[in-house]
């Protein structure tokens, strides 16, 4: 009967703590700083994980939300570019706006893969894609052969 009443104790607090993790997960999308700043650990976080679904799907909505935070602000970088200061003789004398086509691509591919990341996210030559297994070997052996055929010219040269 005591052990219960020492967890019915502990109970409100674990709970302020687990809405407080959330909470900062949900702002940061760092599960060691959330935990840390909540007073839990990582371990006890990712026990409660495996083991309370509600939590569970409560951690993987502020996840999802901060993801979509990040994501408007990526993409207000991309439109908009960044402002950086000019400096002239240690002076400060303006600013630019940079833009990164880096970042505008990577959220291209990220929207719309179908258009802009045609290969899938892998470095795959082009017209391997969607061939059978017997196809993508009988190429292989192809350019094996053609490259055998090539070395033996070279060495043929050098004679």
């Amino acid at each position: 009967m005591a052990a219960k009443k020492r967890q019915a104790a502990k109970a409100p607090g674990l709970a302020v703590r687990k809405a407080c993790f959330l909470e900062v997960l949900r702002q940061t999308g760092n599960v060691s700083r959330a935990a840390r700043e909540a007073g839990l650990t990582s371990g006890t976080v990712y026990r409660h994980r495996a083991r309370f679904a509600k939590f569970a799907a409560d951690w993987d909505a502020a996840i999802n939300e901060s993801l979509d935070t990040l994501e408007a602000e990526l993409l207000e970088r991309a439109r908009n570019g960044v402002e950086k200061p000019v400096y002239f003789r240690g002076e400060l004398v303006g600013s630019v706006r940079t833009y990164s086509d880096t970042l505008a691509m990577f959220m291209l591919k990220a929207r719309r893969p179908e258009v802009y990341d045609r290969l899938g996210g892998h470095a795959t030559p082009m017209g391997v894609r969607g061939m059978t297994q017997e196809e993508a070997k009988a190429e292989v052996l192809r350019r094996l052969d053609r490259l055998a055929e090539a070395g033996g010219e070279q060495e043929g040269e050098g004679a």
